[in-house]
């Protein structure tokens, strides 16, 4: 199997794959070969253009997955591709914020929460306010190196401690090197923010998130489970949804994988869909299609029949495989 990842030349593989065609938009800012340079944002009409990328594979007997592509982004395929074929297959849902025109955050609490739900939020953050020294700040375009290297640090023990006590399995532990190594640059360049509630000089809250045009991409969030009482996350969600507003980015994406939380912020349900790309007059294209094809659209069956997610967990089961090495590992030594 054969993916538009496996051109990347240096990085942590099981990421790229993971973001697929996430990755090449937001992270190298190229559009992959088979694809015109141009994307629409479909729920604003909005157009990014990038560079097109070199093609991934020979196109002769192999198939070519481009894995990830949020359905709102519309991407068309490249004209006079002689011989190659593509078949789209849907996956799993995503989930995000859309902020139309004239839309604030005050517009937008009122008509997706309750106001018993708003009432509440407010409570807490006022609690927690007073409770507490805290800020908020977006690292956007500057952070100290020494104090990026001191958050990453807090961030990766933040996010281990909350999967311990969930006991699921979250990849990302595993591979906080890479992360490490990526940010910092996106940060300097804009292409990232890191967004910090601090108490004090403590961070108790953080986000990761990719950035595109009048796109924000959430990709990591965690926060300490000391302050579990005071909703972190619907805190942390007004606060990207002003700075968003602030910033003129109208798409607040919470990714894929539906949660309680998702579906009580999301206002635009979606989904990721695969490209696979092959070469109809090769027997061995056709079959390696057909099989990648199958494998793919039943793991998607299974998700949607909530067999895969609810009845089966993966990181669950991938967390009593998987904990002794976590407990034991060392990112800055990976």
């Amino acid at each position: 199997m054969d993916t538009v990842t496996h051109t990347k030349p240096k990085g942590n593989k099981e990421v790229i794959s993971k973001l697929g065609f996430l990755y090449s938009i937001f992270v190298k800012n190229h559009i992959p070969a088979y694809y015109q340079e141009t994307i629409v944002n479909t729920l604003d009409n909005n157009r990014i253009t990038l560079p097109i990328e070199p093609l991934p594979i020979k196109e002769n007997n192999g198939v070519v997955i481009v894995p990830n592509i949020p359905d709102y982004l519309n991407v068309a395929l490249k004209q006079g591709k002689v011989g190659v074929h593509c078949k789209r297959v849907r996956q799993y849902k995503g989930y995000l914020v859309h902020l139309k025109a004239g839309i604030d955050c005050k517009t937008y609490l009122s008509g997706q929460l309750s106001k018993r739900n708003i009432k509440n939020l407010y409570a807490k953050q006022r609690k927690l306010e007073t409770g507490h020294k805290i800020s908020y700040i977006f690292h956007y375009g500057d952070i100290t190196k020494e104090h990026y290297d001191y958050l990453f640090s807090e961030f990766f023990t933040m996010l281990k401690r909350r999967f311990l006590e969930k006991k699921m399995y979250n990849s990302n532990l595993l591979n906080w090197k890479f992360y490490y190594d990526l940010a910092y640059p996106m940060i300097l360049e804009k292409k990232a923010s890191l967004f910090v509630i601090y108490d004090g000089e403590k961070p108790i809250t953080m986000t990761l998130n990719f950035l595109m045009k009048d796109i924000v991409f959430s990709y990591i969030q965690t926060y300490n489970i000391d302050y579990s009482n005071y909703n972190m996350g619907d805190i942390s969600m007004v606060k990207h949804i002003e700075w968003c507003k602030e910033n003129n980015f109208s798409v607040f994406d919470l990714a894929m994988g539906q949660t309680d939380y998702k579906l009580k912020w999301c206002n635009q349900v979606y989904n990721f869909e695969h490209h696979l790309f092959f070469n109809p007059s090769s027997s061995l294209s056709r079959m390696k299609y057909y099989i990648i094809s199958q494998k793919i659209r039943l793991r998607q069956y299974l998700r949607d029949k909530d067999i895969i997610g609810k009845k089966f967990q993966m990181d669950k089961f991938l967390f009593k495989r998987r904990v002794k090495r976590l407990n034991n590992f060392n990112w800055k030594e990976s």
